[in-house]
């Protein structure tokens, strides 16, 4: 059987890497006493799948993890034992049995994710709000994507060129009060952008002195068809 579950990942836990948070989160399992199915061959590992890898300094109010167990556990129970081994910077929201084994993947379902980009206090609202108008005007955003290459390319950084507006799902809506951004993001096969590269494309050419390092993300929903991935099942 499987569980699905909604959790976070919190301030507390915002520069560990994915691959630690998904190795907590198994740790929290076993020292709940779960009985959790593992896979077979000679490096078994916990059968634990996750909707989306986090890019490290970001935070998250909706993360999901799909848990598969080797018997049955009633809901109550499963929520109680795994909700109270789990450390400071993850909360268990909410845990949904899933009735058909043979479901869709969630990389498979989702199709947008919404972040909240908190801004430095001290940034100019007036030419920010100014920079978003301009950018949400434009029919085209072109951004330049730097990576390090592989295979023929290892070693050197390989630029793409990509135009924004296309994996946008809504003009991105800047809070003057909250002094935050807004962003609906497109999740497709074509892939997605992340919510700094958004912030960048705003900022790079109308406010070219404006500070990264000093941004603030948090993911407040991922979602399939509108709905969340508890809901959708």
């Amino acid at each position: 059987m499987i569980y699905r579950v909604e959790i976070t990942k919190n301030e507390q836990l915002r520069y560990i890497s994915h691959l630690d948070y998904a190795n907590l989160l198994q740790r929290c399992i076993r020292r709940a006493k779960l009985p959790a199915a593992y896979s077979e061959g000679f490096n078994p590992h916990m059968k634990v799948s996750f909707a989306s890898a986090l890019a490290l300094g970001i935070t998250t109010d909706a993360e999901y993890a799909d848990i598969e167990l080797t018997k049955d556990v009633c809901q109550p129970e499963f929520f109680s034992r795994l909700s109270e081994s789990l450390p400071e910077g993850i909360n268990l929201l909410r845990a949904k049995k899933l009735v058909d084994r043979h479901h869709k993947s969630m990389n498979a379902l989702v199709d947008m994710a919404v972040y909240k980009v908190i801004l430095p206090a001290d940034i100019d609202k007036r030419k920010f709000t100014e920079a978003v108008r301009k950018f949400n005007n434009a029919l085209v955003v072109v951004f330049v994507r730097e990576r390090m290459g592989k295979k023929a390319q290892k070693g050197r950084m390989v630029k793409k060129e990509i135009d924004i507006k296309k994996f946008l799902a809504a003009d991105p809506q800047y809070d003057n009060k909250e002094n935050s951004l807004l962003l609906k993001l497109r999740v497709s096969s074509e892939g997605t952008v992340k919510p700094s590269e958004v912030t960048k494309a705003i900022c790079s050419e109308y406010i070219p002195d404006f500070n990264y390092d000093d941004i603030l993300i948090n993911r407040t929903e991922l979602l399939a068809a509108g709905k969340n991935l508890l809901d959708i099942v």
